[in-house]
């Protein structure tokens, strides 16, 4: 699969959690930092490379570190005072869901299935 990851507007981060990712050394990777109550989850993304990272820490302990490539969409999901935010992965072998519960506090559900 080629082409660039659909990834949320920058109102949508404005909107759901205060500010919009920085733009890093290429404007096509971002980097958003969001406080939850368990703790702090950056995420950043390439929307050309298709990839996403996500490190979840409390105070200076890394909970949770997660990188994947072949990702072919970023979405923002809030539903039932819940925010989520959402990747999905698509490669030759395997396709999944990534779904990050950011608020009121930080879950992981990750599946990944061959396909």
């Amino acid at each position: 699969m080629t082409g660039t990851m659909s990834i949320p507007k920058e109102q949508d981060f404005l909107d759901q959690f205060g500010e919009a990712p920085e733009v890093l050394d290429e404007p096509w990777i971002q980097r958003t930092q969001i406080e939850s109550e368990n703790g702090t989850l950056e995420l950043s993304y390439d929307a050309i490379q298709r990839s996403v990272q996500f490190v979840w820490r409390q105070a200076d302990d890394v909970l949770w570190y997660f990188v994947r490539e072949c990702a072919t969409a970023l979405r923002i999901r809030a539903e039932n005072q819940e925010t989520h935010l959402v990747a999905e992965f698509e490669s030759e072998e395997l396709s999944g869901a990534l779904d990050v519960k950011v608020y009121p506090r930080i879950s992981i559900k990750d599946s990944s299935l061959r396909s």
